[in-house]
């Protein structure tokens, strides 16, 4: 007993140490191998002795089961749409799709995106224990796991001492809703244009659109029906935004300013596209010709002279499985309200 007493008492003096140490570091980063496990297996042990590891090595500290469809493995779930918040072991918030949590960490931020997050599960694109613990969720459940930084690899391995050995990062807590299992991106993505086609233009039906994935409805319309000729430079305002409205960008200084996305450093004026009509692909933006996603550039290939209207493409004409910055997740479809103008005096 006393031998017991003591190897106690010297874990939990080595937690402490350990504890104080990271109080003055803005992370807690784990080494790779026996000293990560030592420490990690020591805070485990004094802050949740009960818990038992999932085969991987992580613990689960609540679960709310969900009674929709099993996320599976990856061949069954290859990419699911979540809500999540991660924090270190000390409940400092790392990441979260929730608005009211980044409001309360003085985190908000009106340019970025905050909702539903999509993961891609395929070719251990997802790091492991996070897989792991997506993989026993059904959609409308909710679970939050202790994930060590071990796990958090995008190789795998077969055993939990192949990470140990191999991997070092950060631990760190993940608090999983699990809204969604999708076994085709790009179907989904088109159903979800073709749902919000339905219910704002009625009229044009899901087969009103130019090629697959893209829509274009005309708000204006020219007032001459010619191509620009090739080599000519004309002018635009646009505002983009993703599918549930949420503006990203714009050439409009009160629009910026309105939707709180207004830059100080940037000059608010129509933009410049250089002219091509051979092919939309070759059309480029301002004085350093830009090349530009090909949905967007698509868009200003089928517009005439003063023409306005709005293009609304999948993200394989955007910005695909990347997203871009924080204003625009992976996978997000987006819309493009764009008008012809003369050039700013």
């Amino acid at each position: 007993m006393r031998k017991y007493q003591m190897m106690k008492r010297n874990i939990i003096i080595f937690v402490i140490g350990a504890i104080v140490l990271s109080a003055c570091a803005k992370t807690t980063e784990t080494n790779s191998g026996l000293a990560a496990k030592e420490y990690f297996d020591a805070w485990m042990y004094v802050n949740h002795p009960e818990l038992t590891p999932t085969p991987l090595g992580a613990y689960v500290i609540s679960e709310t089961p969900g009674s929709g469809q099993l996320a599976g493995d990856t061949e069954a779930g290859p990419y699911v749409r979540v809500n999540f918040t991660a924090t270190d072991l000390f409940g400092n918030v790392a990441s979260s799709t929730y608005v009211d949590v980044n409001q309360q960490i003085g985190k908000y931020d009106e340019a970025t995106y905050y909702g539903p997050r999509i993961w891609c599960r395929i070719n251990d694109v997802l790091y492991a224990g996070v897989d792991e613990a997506v993989s026993t969720m059904r959609v409308g459940g909710k679970k939050k796991t202790i994930i060590p930084g071990w796990l958090f690899a995008q190789e795998r391995y077969k055993t939990p001492e192949e990470y140990i050995n191999k991997v070092s990062s950060t631990n760190a807590i993940y608090d999983i809703e699990l809204l969604e299992v999708i076994e085709d991106i790009q179907k989904w993505e088109v159903d979800s244009l073709s749902r919000y086609i339905d219910k704002n233009y009625p009229s044009k039906g899901s087969a009103d659109s130019l090629k697959y994935g893209f829509y274009y409805i005309q708000n204006k319309a020219p007032k001459d029906t010619a191509h620009f000729p090739n080599d000519t430079t004309v002018y635009i305002n646009y505002i983009g935004r993703t599918l549930d409205g949420k503006v990203f960008d714009t050439t409009i200084k009160d629009t910026a300013k309105f939707y709180g996305i207004h830059s100080g450093s940037r000059t608010y004026e129509p933009m410049s596209i250089n002219w091509n009509h051979d092919d939309y692909t070759e059309i480029t933006m301002g004085s350093d010709n830009n090349s530009t996603i090909p949905g967007f550039a698509y868009a200003l290939w089928n517009m005439r002279s003063y023409e306005s209207g709005r293009a609304i493409f999948y993200s394989s004409w955007g910005y695909g499985a990347s997203g871009t910055g924080n204003s625009i997740p992976e996978y997000s479809p987006l819309i493009f309200d764009i008008e012809f103008v003369d050039k700013k005096n």
